[in-house]
């Protein structure tokens, strides 16, 4: 109820219209200046590494030319690893990178897009969490 209050936008994958809607909701979001927080991943990591970053949040970018700030979580996993059940004290780290402009429009810019936001969110990482692990839920 907090996440509603505070004008989160939750996607429903249960059918092509509700993503749309949702797709809907986000271009008006950005649209009126609003910045989104995505995590393109669509799902928490059951390995402490990244799994692969699905296209949504880039393609609207793309679309509507917006830069894209990659930001690395460092230290979630050891908190609250994805199957635990208790909170454990841990150092979290947020690294803000700069932001990527827009290249242009189309398949190849979403693509290089993602690629690069790809290694700057790793590059924050420890070594031991560096290298792409496929997560079974994507």
């Amino acid at each position: 109820k907090a996440c509603e209050s505070a004008g989160h936008i939750f996607v429903d994958r249960s059918g092509p219209k509700k993503v749309l809607e949702t797709i809907r909701q986000a271009k008006a979001s950005l649209k009126d200046g609003v910045s989104l927080v995505v995590f393109p991943e669509g799902a928490r990591t059951f390995t402490g590494h990244m799994g692969y970053f699905k296209k949504g949040a880039f393609q609207l970018a793309d679309e509507l030319q917006l830069e894209v700030v990659p930001v690395t979580i460092d230290g979630s996993f050891q908190i609250l690893p994805r199957t635990g059940k208790w909170i454990h004290r841990h150092r979290m780290i947020l690294t803000i990178h700069d932001p990527i402009p827009p290249k242009g429009q189309g398949t190849e810019n979403i693509k290089a897009t993602m690629a690069e936001a790809y290694v700057a969110v790793e590059s924050a990482l420890p070594e031991e969490y560096k290298g792409m692990v496929k997560n079974d839920d994507q």
